[in-house]
């Protein structure tokens, strides 16, 4: 079982009672990923939320040329997969380990399973989630406004 003291420390569980710390660590998998090892490619099944314990993973997508543009470089805490876990659908990009990495694993099953037996520790997980997607989404928007007022000055 995963240490309640770690799990209090990552912010997608911020706001969670040690009650509700306790539920998770049973449900949480492990894994653990070689420098350069590829943690799934762009197209792939869904493979849950994966919280990073340790290391660096990079996020790219494949350009219309076959180049790898680098989305995100992630490490200690932060979260990846959150797309597929809530629509269930393919990874909408790649994942590679830069360093030995170790992550957390949340499945999808498992989120469905706490948003019907447990709707307040699934809620405050989706809030910080939601939040996470809003701030990256604000941050593309103003990025995609500079290269529109770019374009026309």
């Amino acid at each position: 079982m995963l240490s309640k003291d770690r799990l209090k420390d990552v912010p997608l569980f911020k706001g969670l009672s040690d009650e509700e710390i306790e539920k998770i660590a049973h449900v949480l998998d492990e894994a653990l990923y070689k420098k350069g090892s590829t943690i799934w490619e762009e197209g792939s099944p869904e493979q849950g939320l994966q919280i990073i314990d340790y290391g660096k993973v990079r996020i790219t997508r494949k350009t219309r040329e076959g180049h790898r543009q680098v989305l995100a470089v992630l490490k200690g805490n932060n979260f990846f997969g959150e797309l597929s876990i809530l629509d269930g659908r393919s990874h909408s990009a790649s994942a590679e380990a830069m360093e030995d990495t170790k992550v957390f694993i949340l499945h999808r099953s498992t989120m469905e399973k706490l948003l019907r037996e447990s709707p307040p520790t699934a809620y405050n997980i989706l809030r910080v989630m939601t939040i996470e997607i809003c701030e990256l989404l604000r941050q593309m928007n103003a990025k995609f406004m500079d290269m529109v007022n770019y374009v026309w000055e």
